[in-house]
């Protein structure tokens, strides 16, 4: 007896009241790459019609099938294959009275380059950026109808042309790479703008633009020497996705816990006292109530996630993922994923957004932690807990534990890490409050916590805008602002120097100065970390490699100027060294220094 939802007439009426019809059959992955160290396929088709019998292989010499069924929903079929020792570019499949031509193609023959301590990420939410082409903004068939910027959780339209068209910006700026929140089609109802509850993972949002315009974006962006970071999904996709309007099995999604939300509790993976209950409610429960949980345990579910992952990576050479919810899917599965990745593409770097609150938890899902029975093969993971305590140190006074201690013991914590300097740092992001509110709208609080994020160990990254003194932090529709200048009839442009205010100038030129430099400094490119226990609202750290030593000295205290005895710092910062100052290039004093209220000081020799 075949499983079904809804039967063919109930599924056009549904697909047709979210804006999709389809008559036509299609196969997930729509084609393949020859010449992978993984030679098996598993091709998942879609006949909205249904499906009579299993299909079959045509002109497929040196094709192997390891399986050909019926799925417990007949509009979809399985067809699991081994490629091993297929030579053709193309075979065709029977199914029914259809016959589909299926094609296999060479993958991009580009290299990843991973993501390392000296790159700056700039993240971005296109939908807010720039809009490059106002002729994509309110495509044919799309659910949404809250378009224009009187809606802040609608759509505005920045689009990749958009980010394509100011990729010198963010260059000249300084940075090494772009992290774009997801592009893919998000045919939802509401709030369709953030891309992260994907409807097809096949297709760039038309919204957006196309996959021809992404692979533009992709080999415009390497031939100006910067990284491309894709930003994935994998614990959830959208309501109106055709997997989950559809499903090829009841199995495929959590369907249990429909209405119930997750309890976001991702220390329910490693409580030994936590109860079976809390754990499935984390695991399995809703992100949101348009966002069907995926059962990555089931195993055309799970070659379908990492098929696709792949197909990405292969078709059109990119250098990293930022995997979104990361801590929400199967753990075993992401496991996979990545082994699946690094076997075609060792060099491609991996990280995952773990949104926990101790080091304990989040260093759980780092690659190489021996307590952690999955060991997840990621590169890196986001580093809230930085985030948090750096956000402290400014707003406290030291103490104990508290304000410049706090981020001194979170730095401490490093030893659970196998490589901490691969942590992605960040001041703010698109789900957290802009930094320049939360810090009081403080120029120089936000200096010294750009100076930090800049000099610190790991990868950093800055929200766009941050440039500008964007300040939101009310709510995410607001947080994720529109940039000034990317949108028609836009008053002022902020991407021209001539459209900045005197404070959002001082900003730009003292985080460009900054980034210039820490690009061509081996200290921050190779070098060790050291910190002295702060004292008095100081906190003093080095970064050291062979041919280079840089010390930060940071006072936290907004009120108090600080003289620093430099005598305590002699084991890393001797007497008898020059150094200069990294902004305006005096030399740096050699027995004491005096540190205006909230100012740091880079040096480096």
């Amino acid at each position: 007896m075949s499983f079904r939802i809804l039967g063919p007439v109930g599924a056009l009426l549904l697909a047709f009241c979210s804006g999709f019809i389809n008559a036509q059959s299609q196969v997930f992955p729509p084609h393949w790459f020859k010449g992978l160290k993984d030679t098996k396929l598993e091709l998942i088709i879609y006949q909205p019609q249904g499906i009579n019998e299993s299909p079959r292989i045509i002109n497929g010499e040196g094709l192997k099938v390891l399986e050909s069924s019926i799925a417990a929903n007949s509009d979809y079929a399985y067809l699991y294959l081994d490629l091993a020792h297929f030579q053709a570019n193309s075979f065709e499949i029977q199914l029914g009275t259809e016959r589909i031509s299926y094609r296999l193609k060479a993958p991009s023959s580009y290299a990843p380059q991973p993501l390392m301590p000296s790159d700056a990420l700039y993240l971005i939410t296109p939908d807010r950026f720039a809009n490059g082409d106002p002729k994509n903004d309110e495509p044919d068939g799309m659910n949404e109808k809250k378009y224009g910027r009187k809606y802040p959780f609608g759509r505005h339209g920045g689009d990749l042309q958009g980010v394509i068209n100011q990729l010198d910006y963010i260059r000249d700026l300084g940075f090494t790479a772009t992290w774009l929140s997801p592009l893919l089609t998000n045919n939802e109802f509401k709030e369709s703008y953030h891309g992260y509850a994907i409807t097809d993972h096949y297709q760039i949002d038309p919204r957006f633009g196309s996959n021809s315009l992404y692979q533009d974006y992709v080999d415009q962006s390497h031939q100006k020497g910067m990284k491309v970071i894709m930003d994935v999904v994998y614990n959830h996709f959208g309501s109106q996705h055709l997997f989950h309007l559809n499903p090829p099995d009841s199995n495929f999604f959590h369907f249990k816990w429909k209405g119930n939300r997750s309890n976001f509790r991702a220390v329910t993976l490693m409580d030994p006292h936590a109860s079976k209950l809390d754990k499935e409610q984390f695991a399995q429960g809703w992100f949101d109530d348009h966002m069907p949980d995926v059962n990555q345990k089931d195993p055309h579910m799970a070659r379908f996630l990492i098929q696709n992952s792949l197909w990405w990576i292969l078709e059109y050479g990119i250098d990293a993922f930022r995997i979104d919810t990361y801590a929400y899917p199967d753990q075993a599965f992401m496991a996979e994923l990545a082994r699946r990745i690094k076997l075609e593409r060792p060099t491609f770097f991996l990280f995952g957004e773990i949104w926990v609150h101790f080091p304990e938890i989040q260093s759980y899902f780092a690659g190489g932690n021996p307590l952690n029975p999955n060991e997840s093969g990621l590169d890196a993971v986001t580093d809230f807990q930085f985030r948090y305590a750096l956000k402290e140190s400014l707003e406290h006074g030291t103490s104990w534990t508290g304000g410049a201690a706090k981020l001194y013991y979170r730095l401490a914590a490093d030893y659970l890490y196998k490589d901490p300097s691969r942590l992605i740092t960040f001041l703010d992001n698109h789900d957290e409050p802009r930094v320049f509110g939360e810090l009081g709208e403080d120029l120089n609080k936000l200096k010294v916590a750009l100076g930090v994020l800049y000099t610190m160990r790991g990868i950093p990254c800055t929200y766009y805008g941050t440039e500008i003194l964007m300040k939101e932090t009310e709510n995410h529709g607001l947080i994720r602002e529109d940039f000034p200048g990317g949108f028609k009839g836009d008053k002022l442009n902020k991407f021209e120097d001539k459209g900045l205010s005197p404070a959002e100038r001082e900003i730009k030129d003292y985080l460009k100065t900054l980034l210039h430099w820490r690009a061509q400094s081996d200290a921050i490119a190779n070098g060790n970390f050291l910190h002295f226990i702060p004292e008095d609202d100081v906190y003093v750290y080095f970064r050291r490699s062979e041919m280079e030593t840089v010390m930060v000295v940071i006072n936290t205290n907004p009120q108090e100027s600080k003289t620093v005895d430099l005598n305590r710092f002699r084991e890393v910062w001797s007497i008898m060294d020059t150094g200069y100052d990294i902004f305006t290039g005096a030399a740096a004093p050699m027995d004491d220094l005096n540190l205006a209220p909230m100012s740091i000081r880079i040096f480096a020799r």
